[in-house]
C-alpha cells in the first residue's frame, strides 16, 4: 500500500492545546491564537528541515521503528510520535508561545529535550562533540 500523507486535525491540535492550559505552560492568547500561529508555519523542522510528510513517511513506513511509533501503520495513542512535527520550545522551561515556539521532527526533539536552548541545540547539532567540549572548556575556564 503506498504511503499517503495525513495532515494533523484540528482536534489533534485542540487537545494539544488544551492539555498544555491545563499543564499551565501555555502562553497563547486562546485556542484561535495557537491555531492561527500553527497555519502560519512552514511544517519543516526549524534544526533539521526535515518535512512533515518525510517523517510522518519514515513513522507510518516503518522505515525506522520505535514502540513511540505506529505499529503496523497505525496511529494510535501512545505511539503516534514522528507521525507529524511538534510544537517545540526554544526555551524549554518558558511558556508555549508565538515568540517561544518552532516546528520541530521528533528527532531534534525528542534530542533536543528540556537539556538545550533552541539557541544551544543549533550549535550543538552542527558539530556534537566539538559543542560539548566547548561547553567543557568554557566551564573550565569560569572554575
Amino acid at each position: 500500500m503506498p504511503f499517503e500523507y495525513q495532515p494533523k486535525t484540528i482536534q489533534q491540535l485542540k487537545n494539544t492545546f488544551s492539555r498544555r492550559v491545563r499543564e499551565g505552560v501555555n502562553g497563547f492568547d486562546s485556542f484561535n491564537d495557537f491555531y492561527t500561529w500553527y497555519q502560519e508555519q512552514q511544517l519543516v523542522c526549524h534544526y533539521c528541515g526535515l518535512t512533515e510528510i518525510e517523517t510522518q513517511e519514515i513513522s507510518i513506513t516503518g522505515i525506522l521503528t520505535s514502540n513511540r511509533f505506529p505499529q503496523n501503520g497505525i496511529v494510535g495513542q501512545g505511539t503516534s510520535r514522528a507521525v507529524w512535527l511538534e510544537v517545540d520550545r526554544l526555551t524549554p522551561n518558558g511558556l508555549y508561545s508565538r515568540n517561544n515556539c518552532v516546528m520541530c521532527c521528533y528527532f531534534c526533539n525528542n534530542d533536543k529535550s528540556d537539556v538545550f536552548s533552541g539557541n544551544q541545540y543549533s550549535n550543538f547539532f552542527q558539530n556534537r562533540v566539538q559543542y560539548l567540549r566547548q561547553l567543557l572548556n568554557e566551564n573550565r575556564e569560569n572554575e
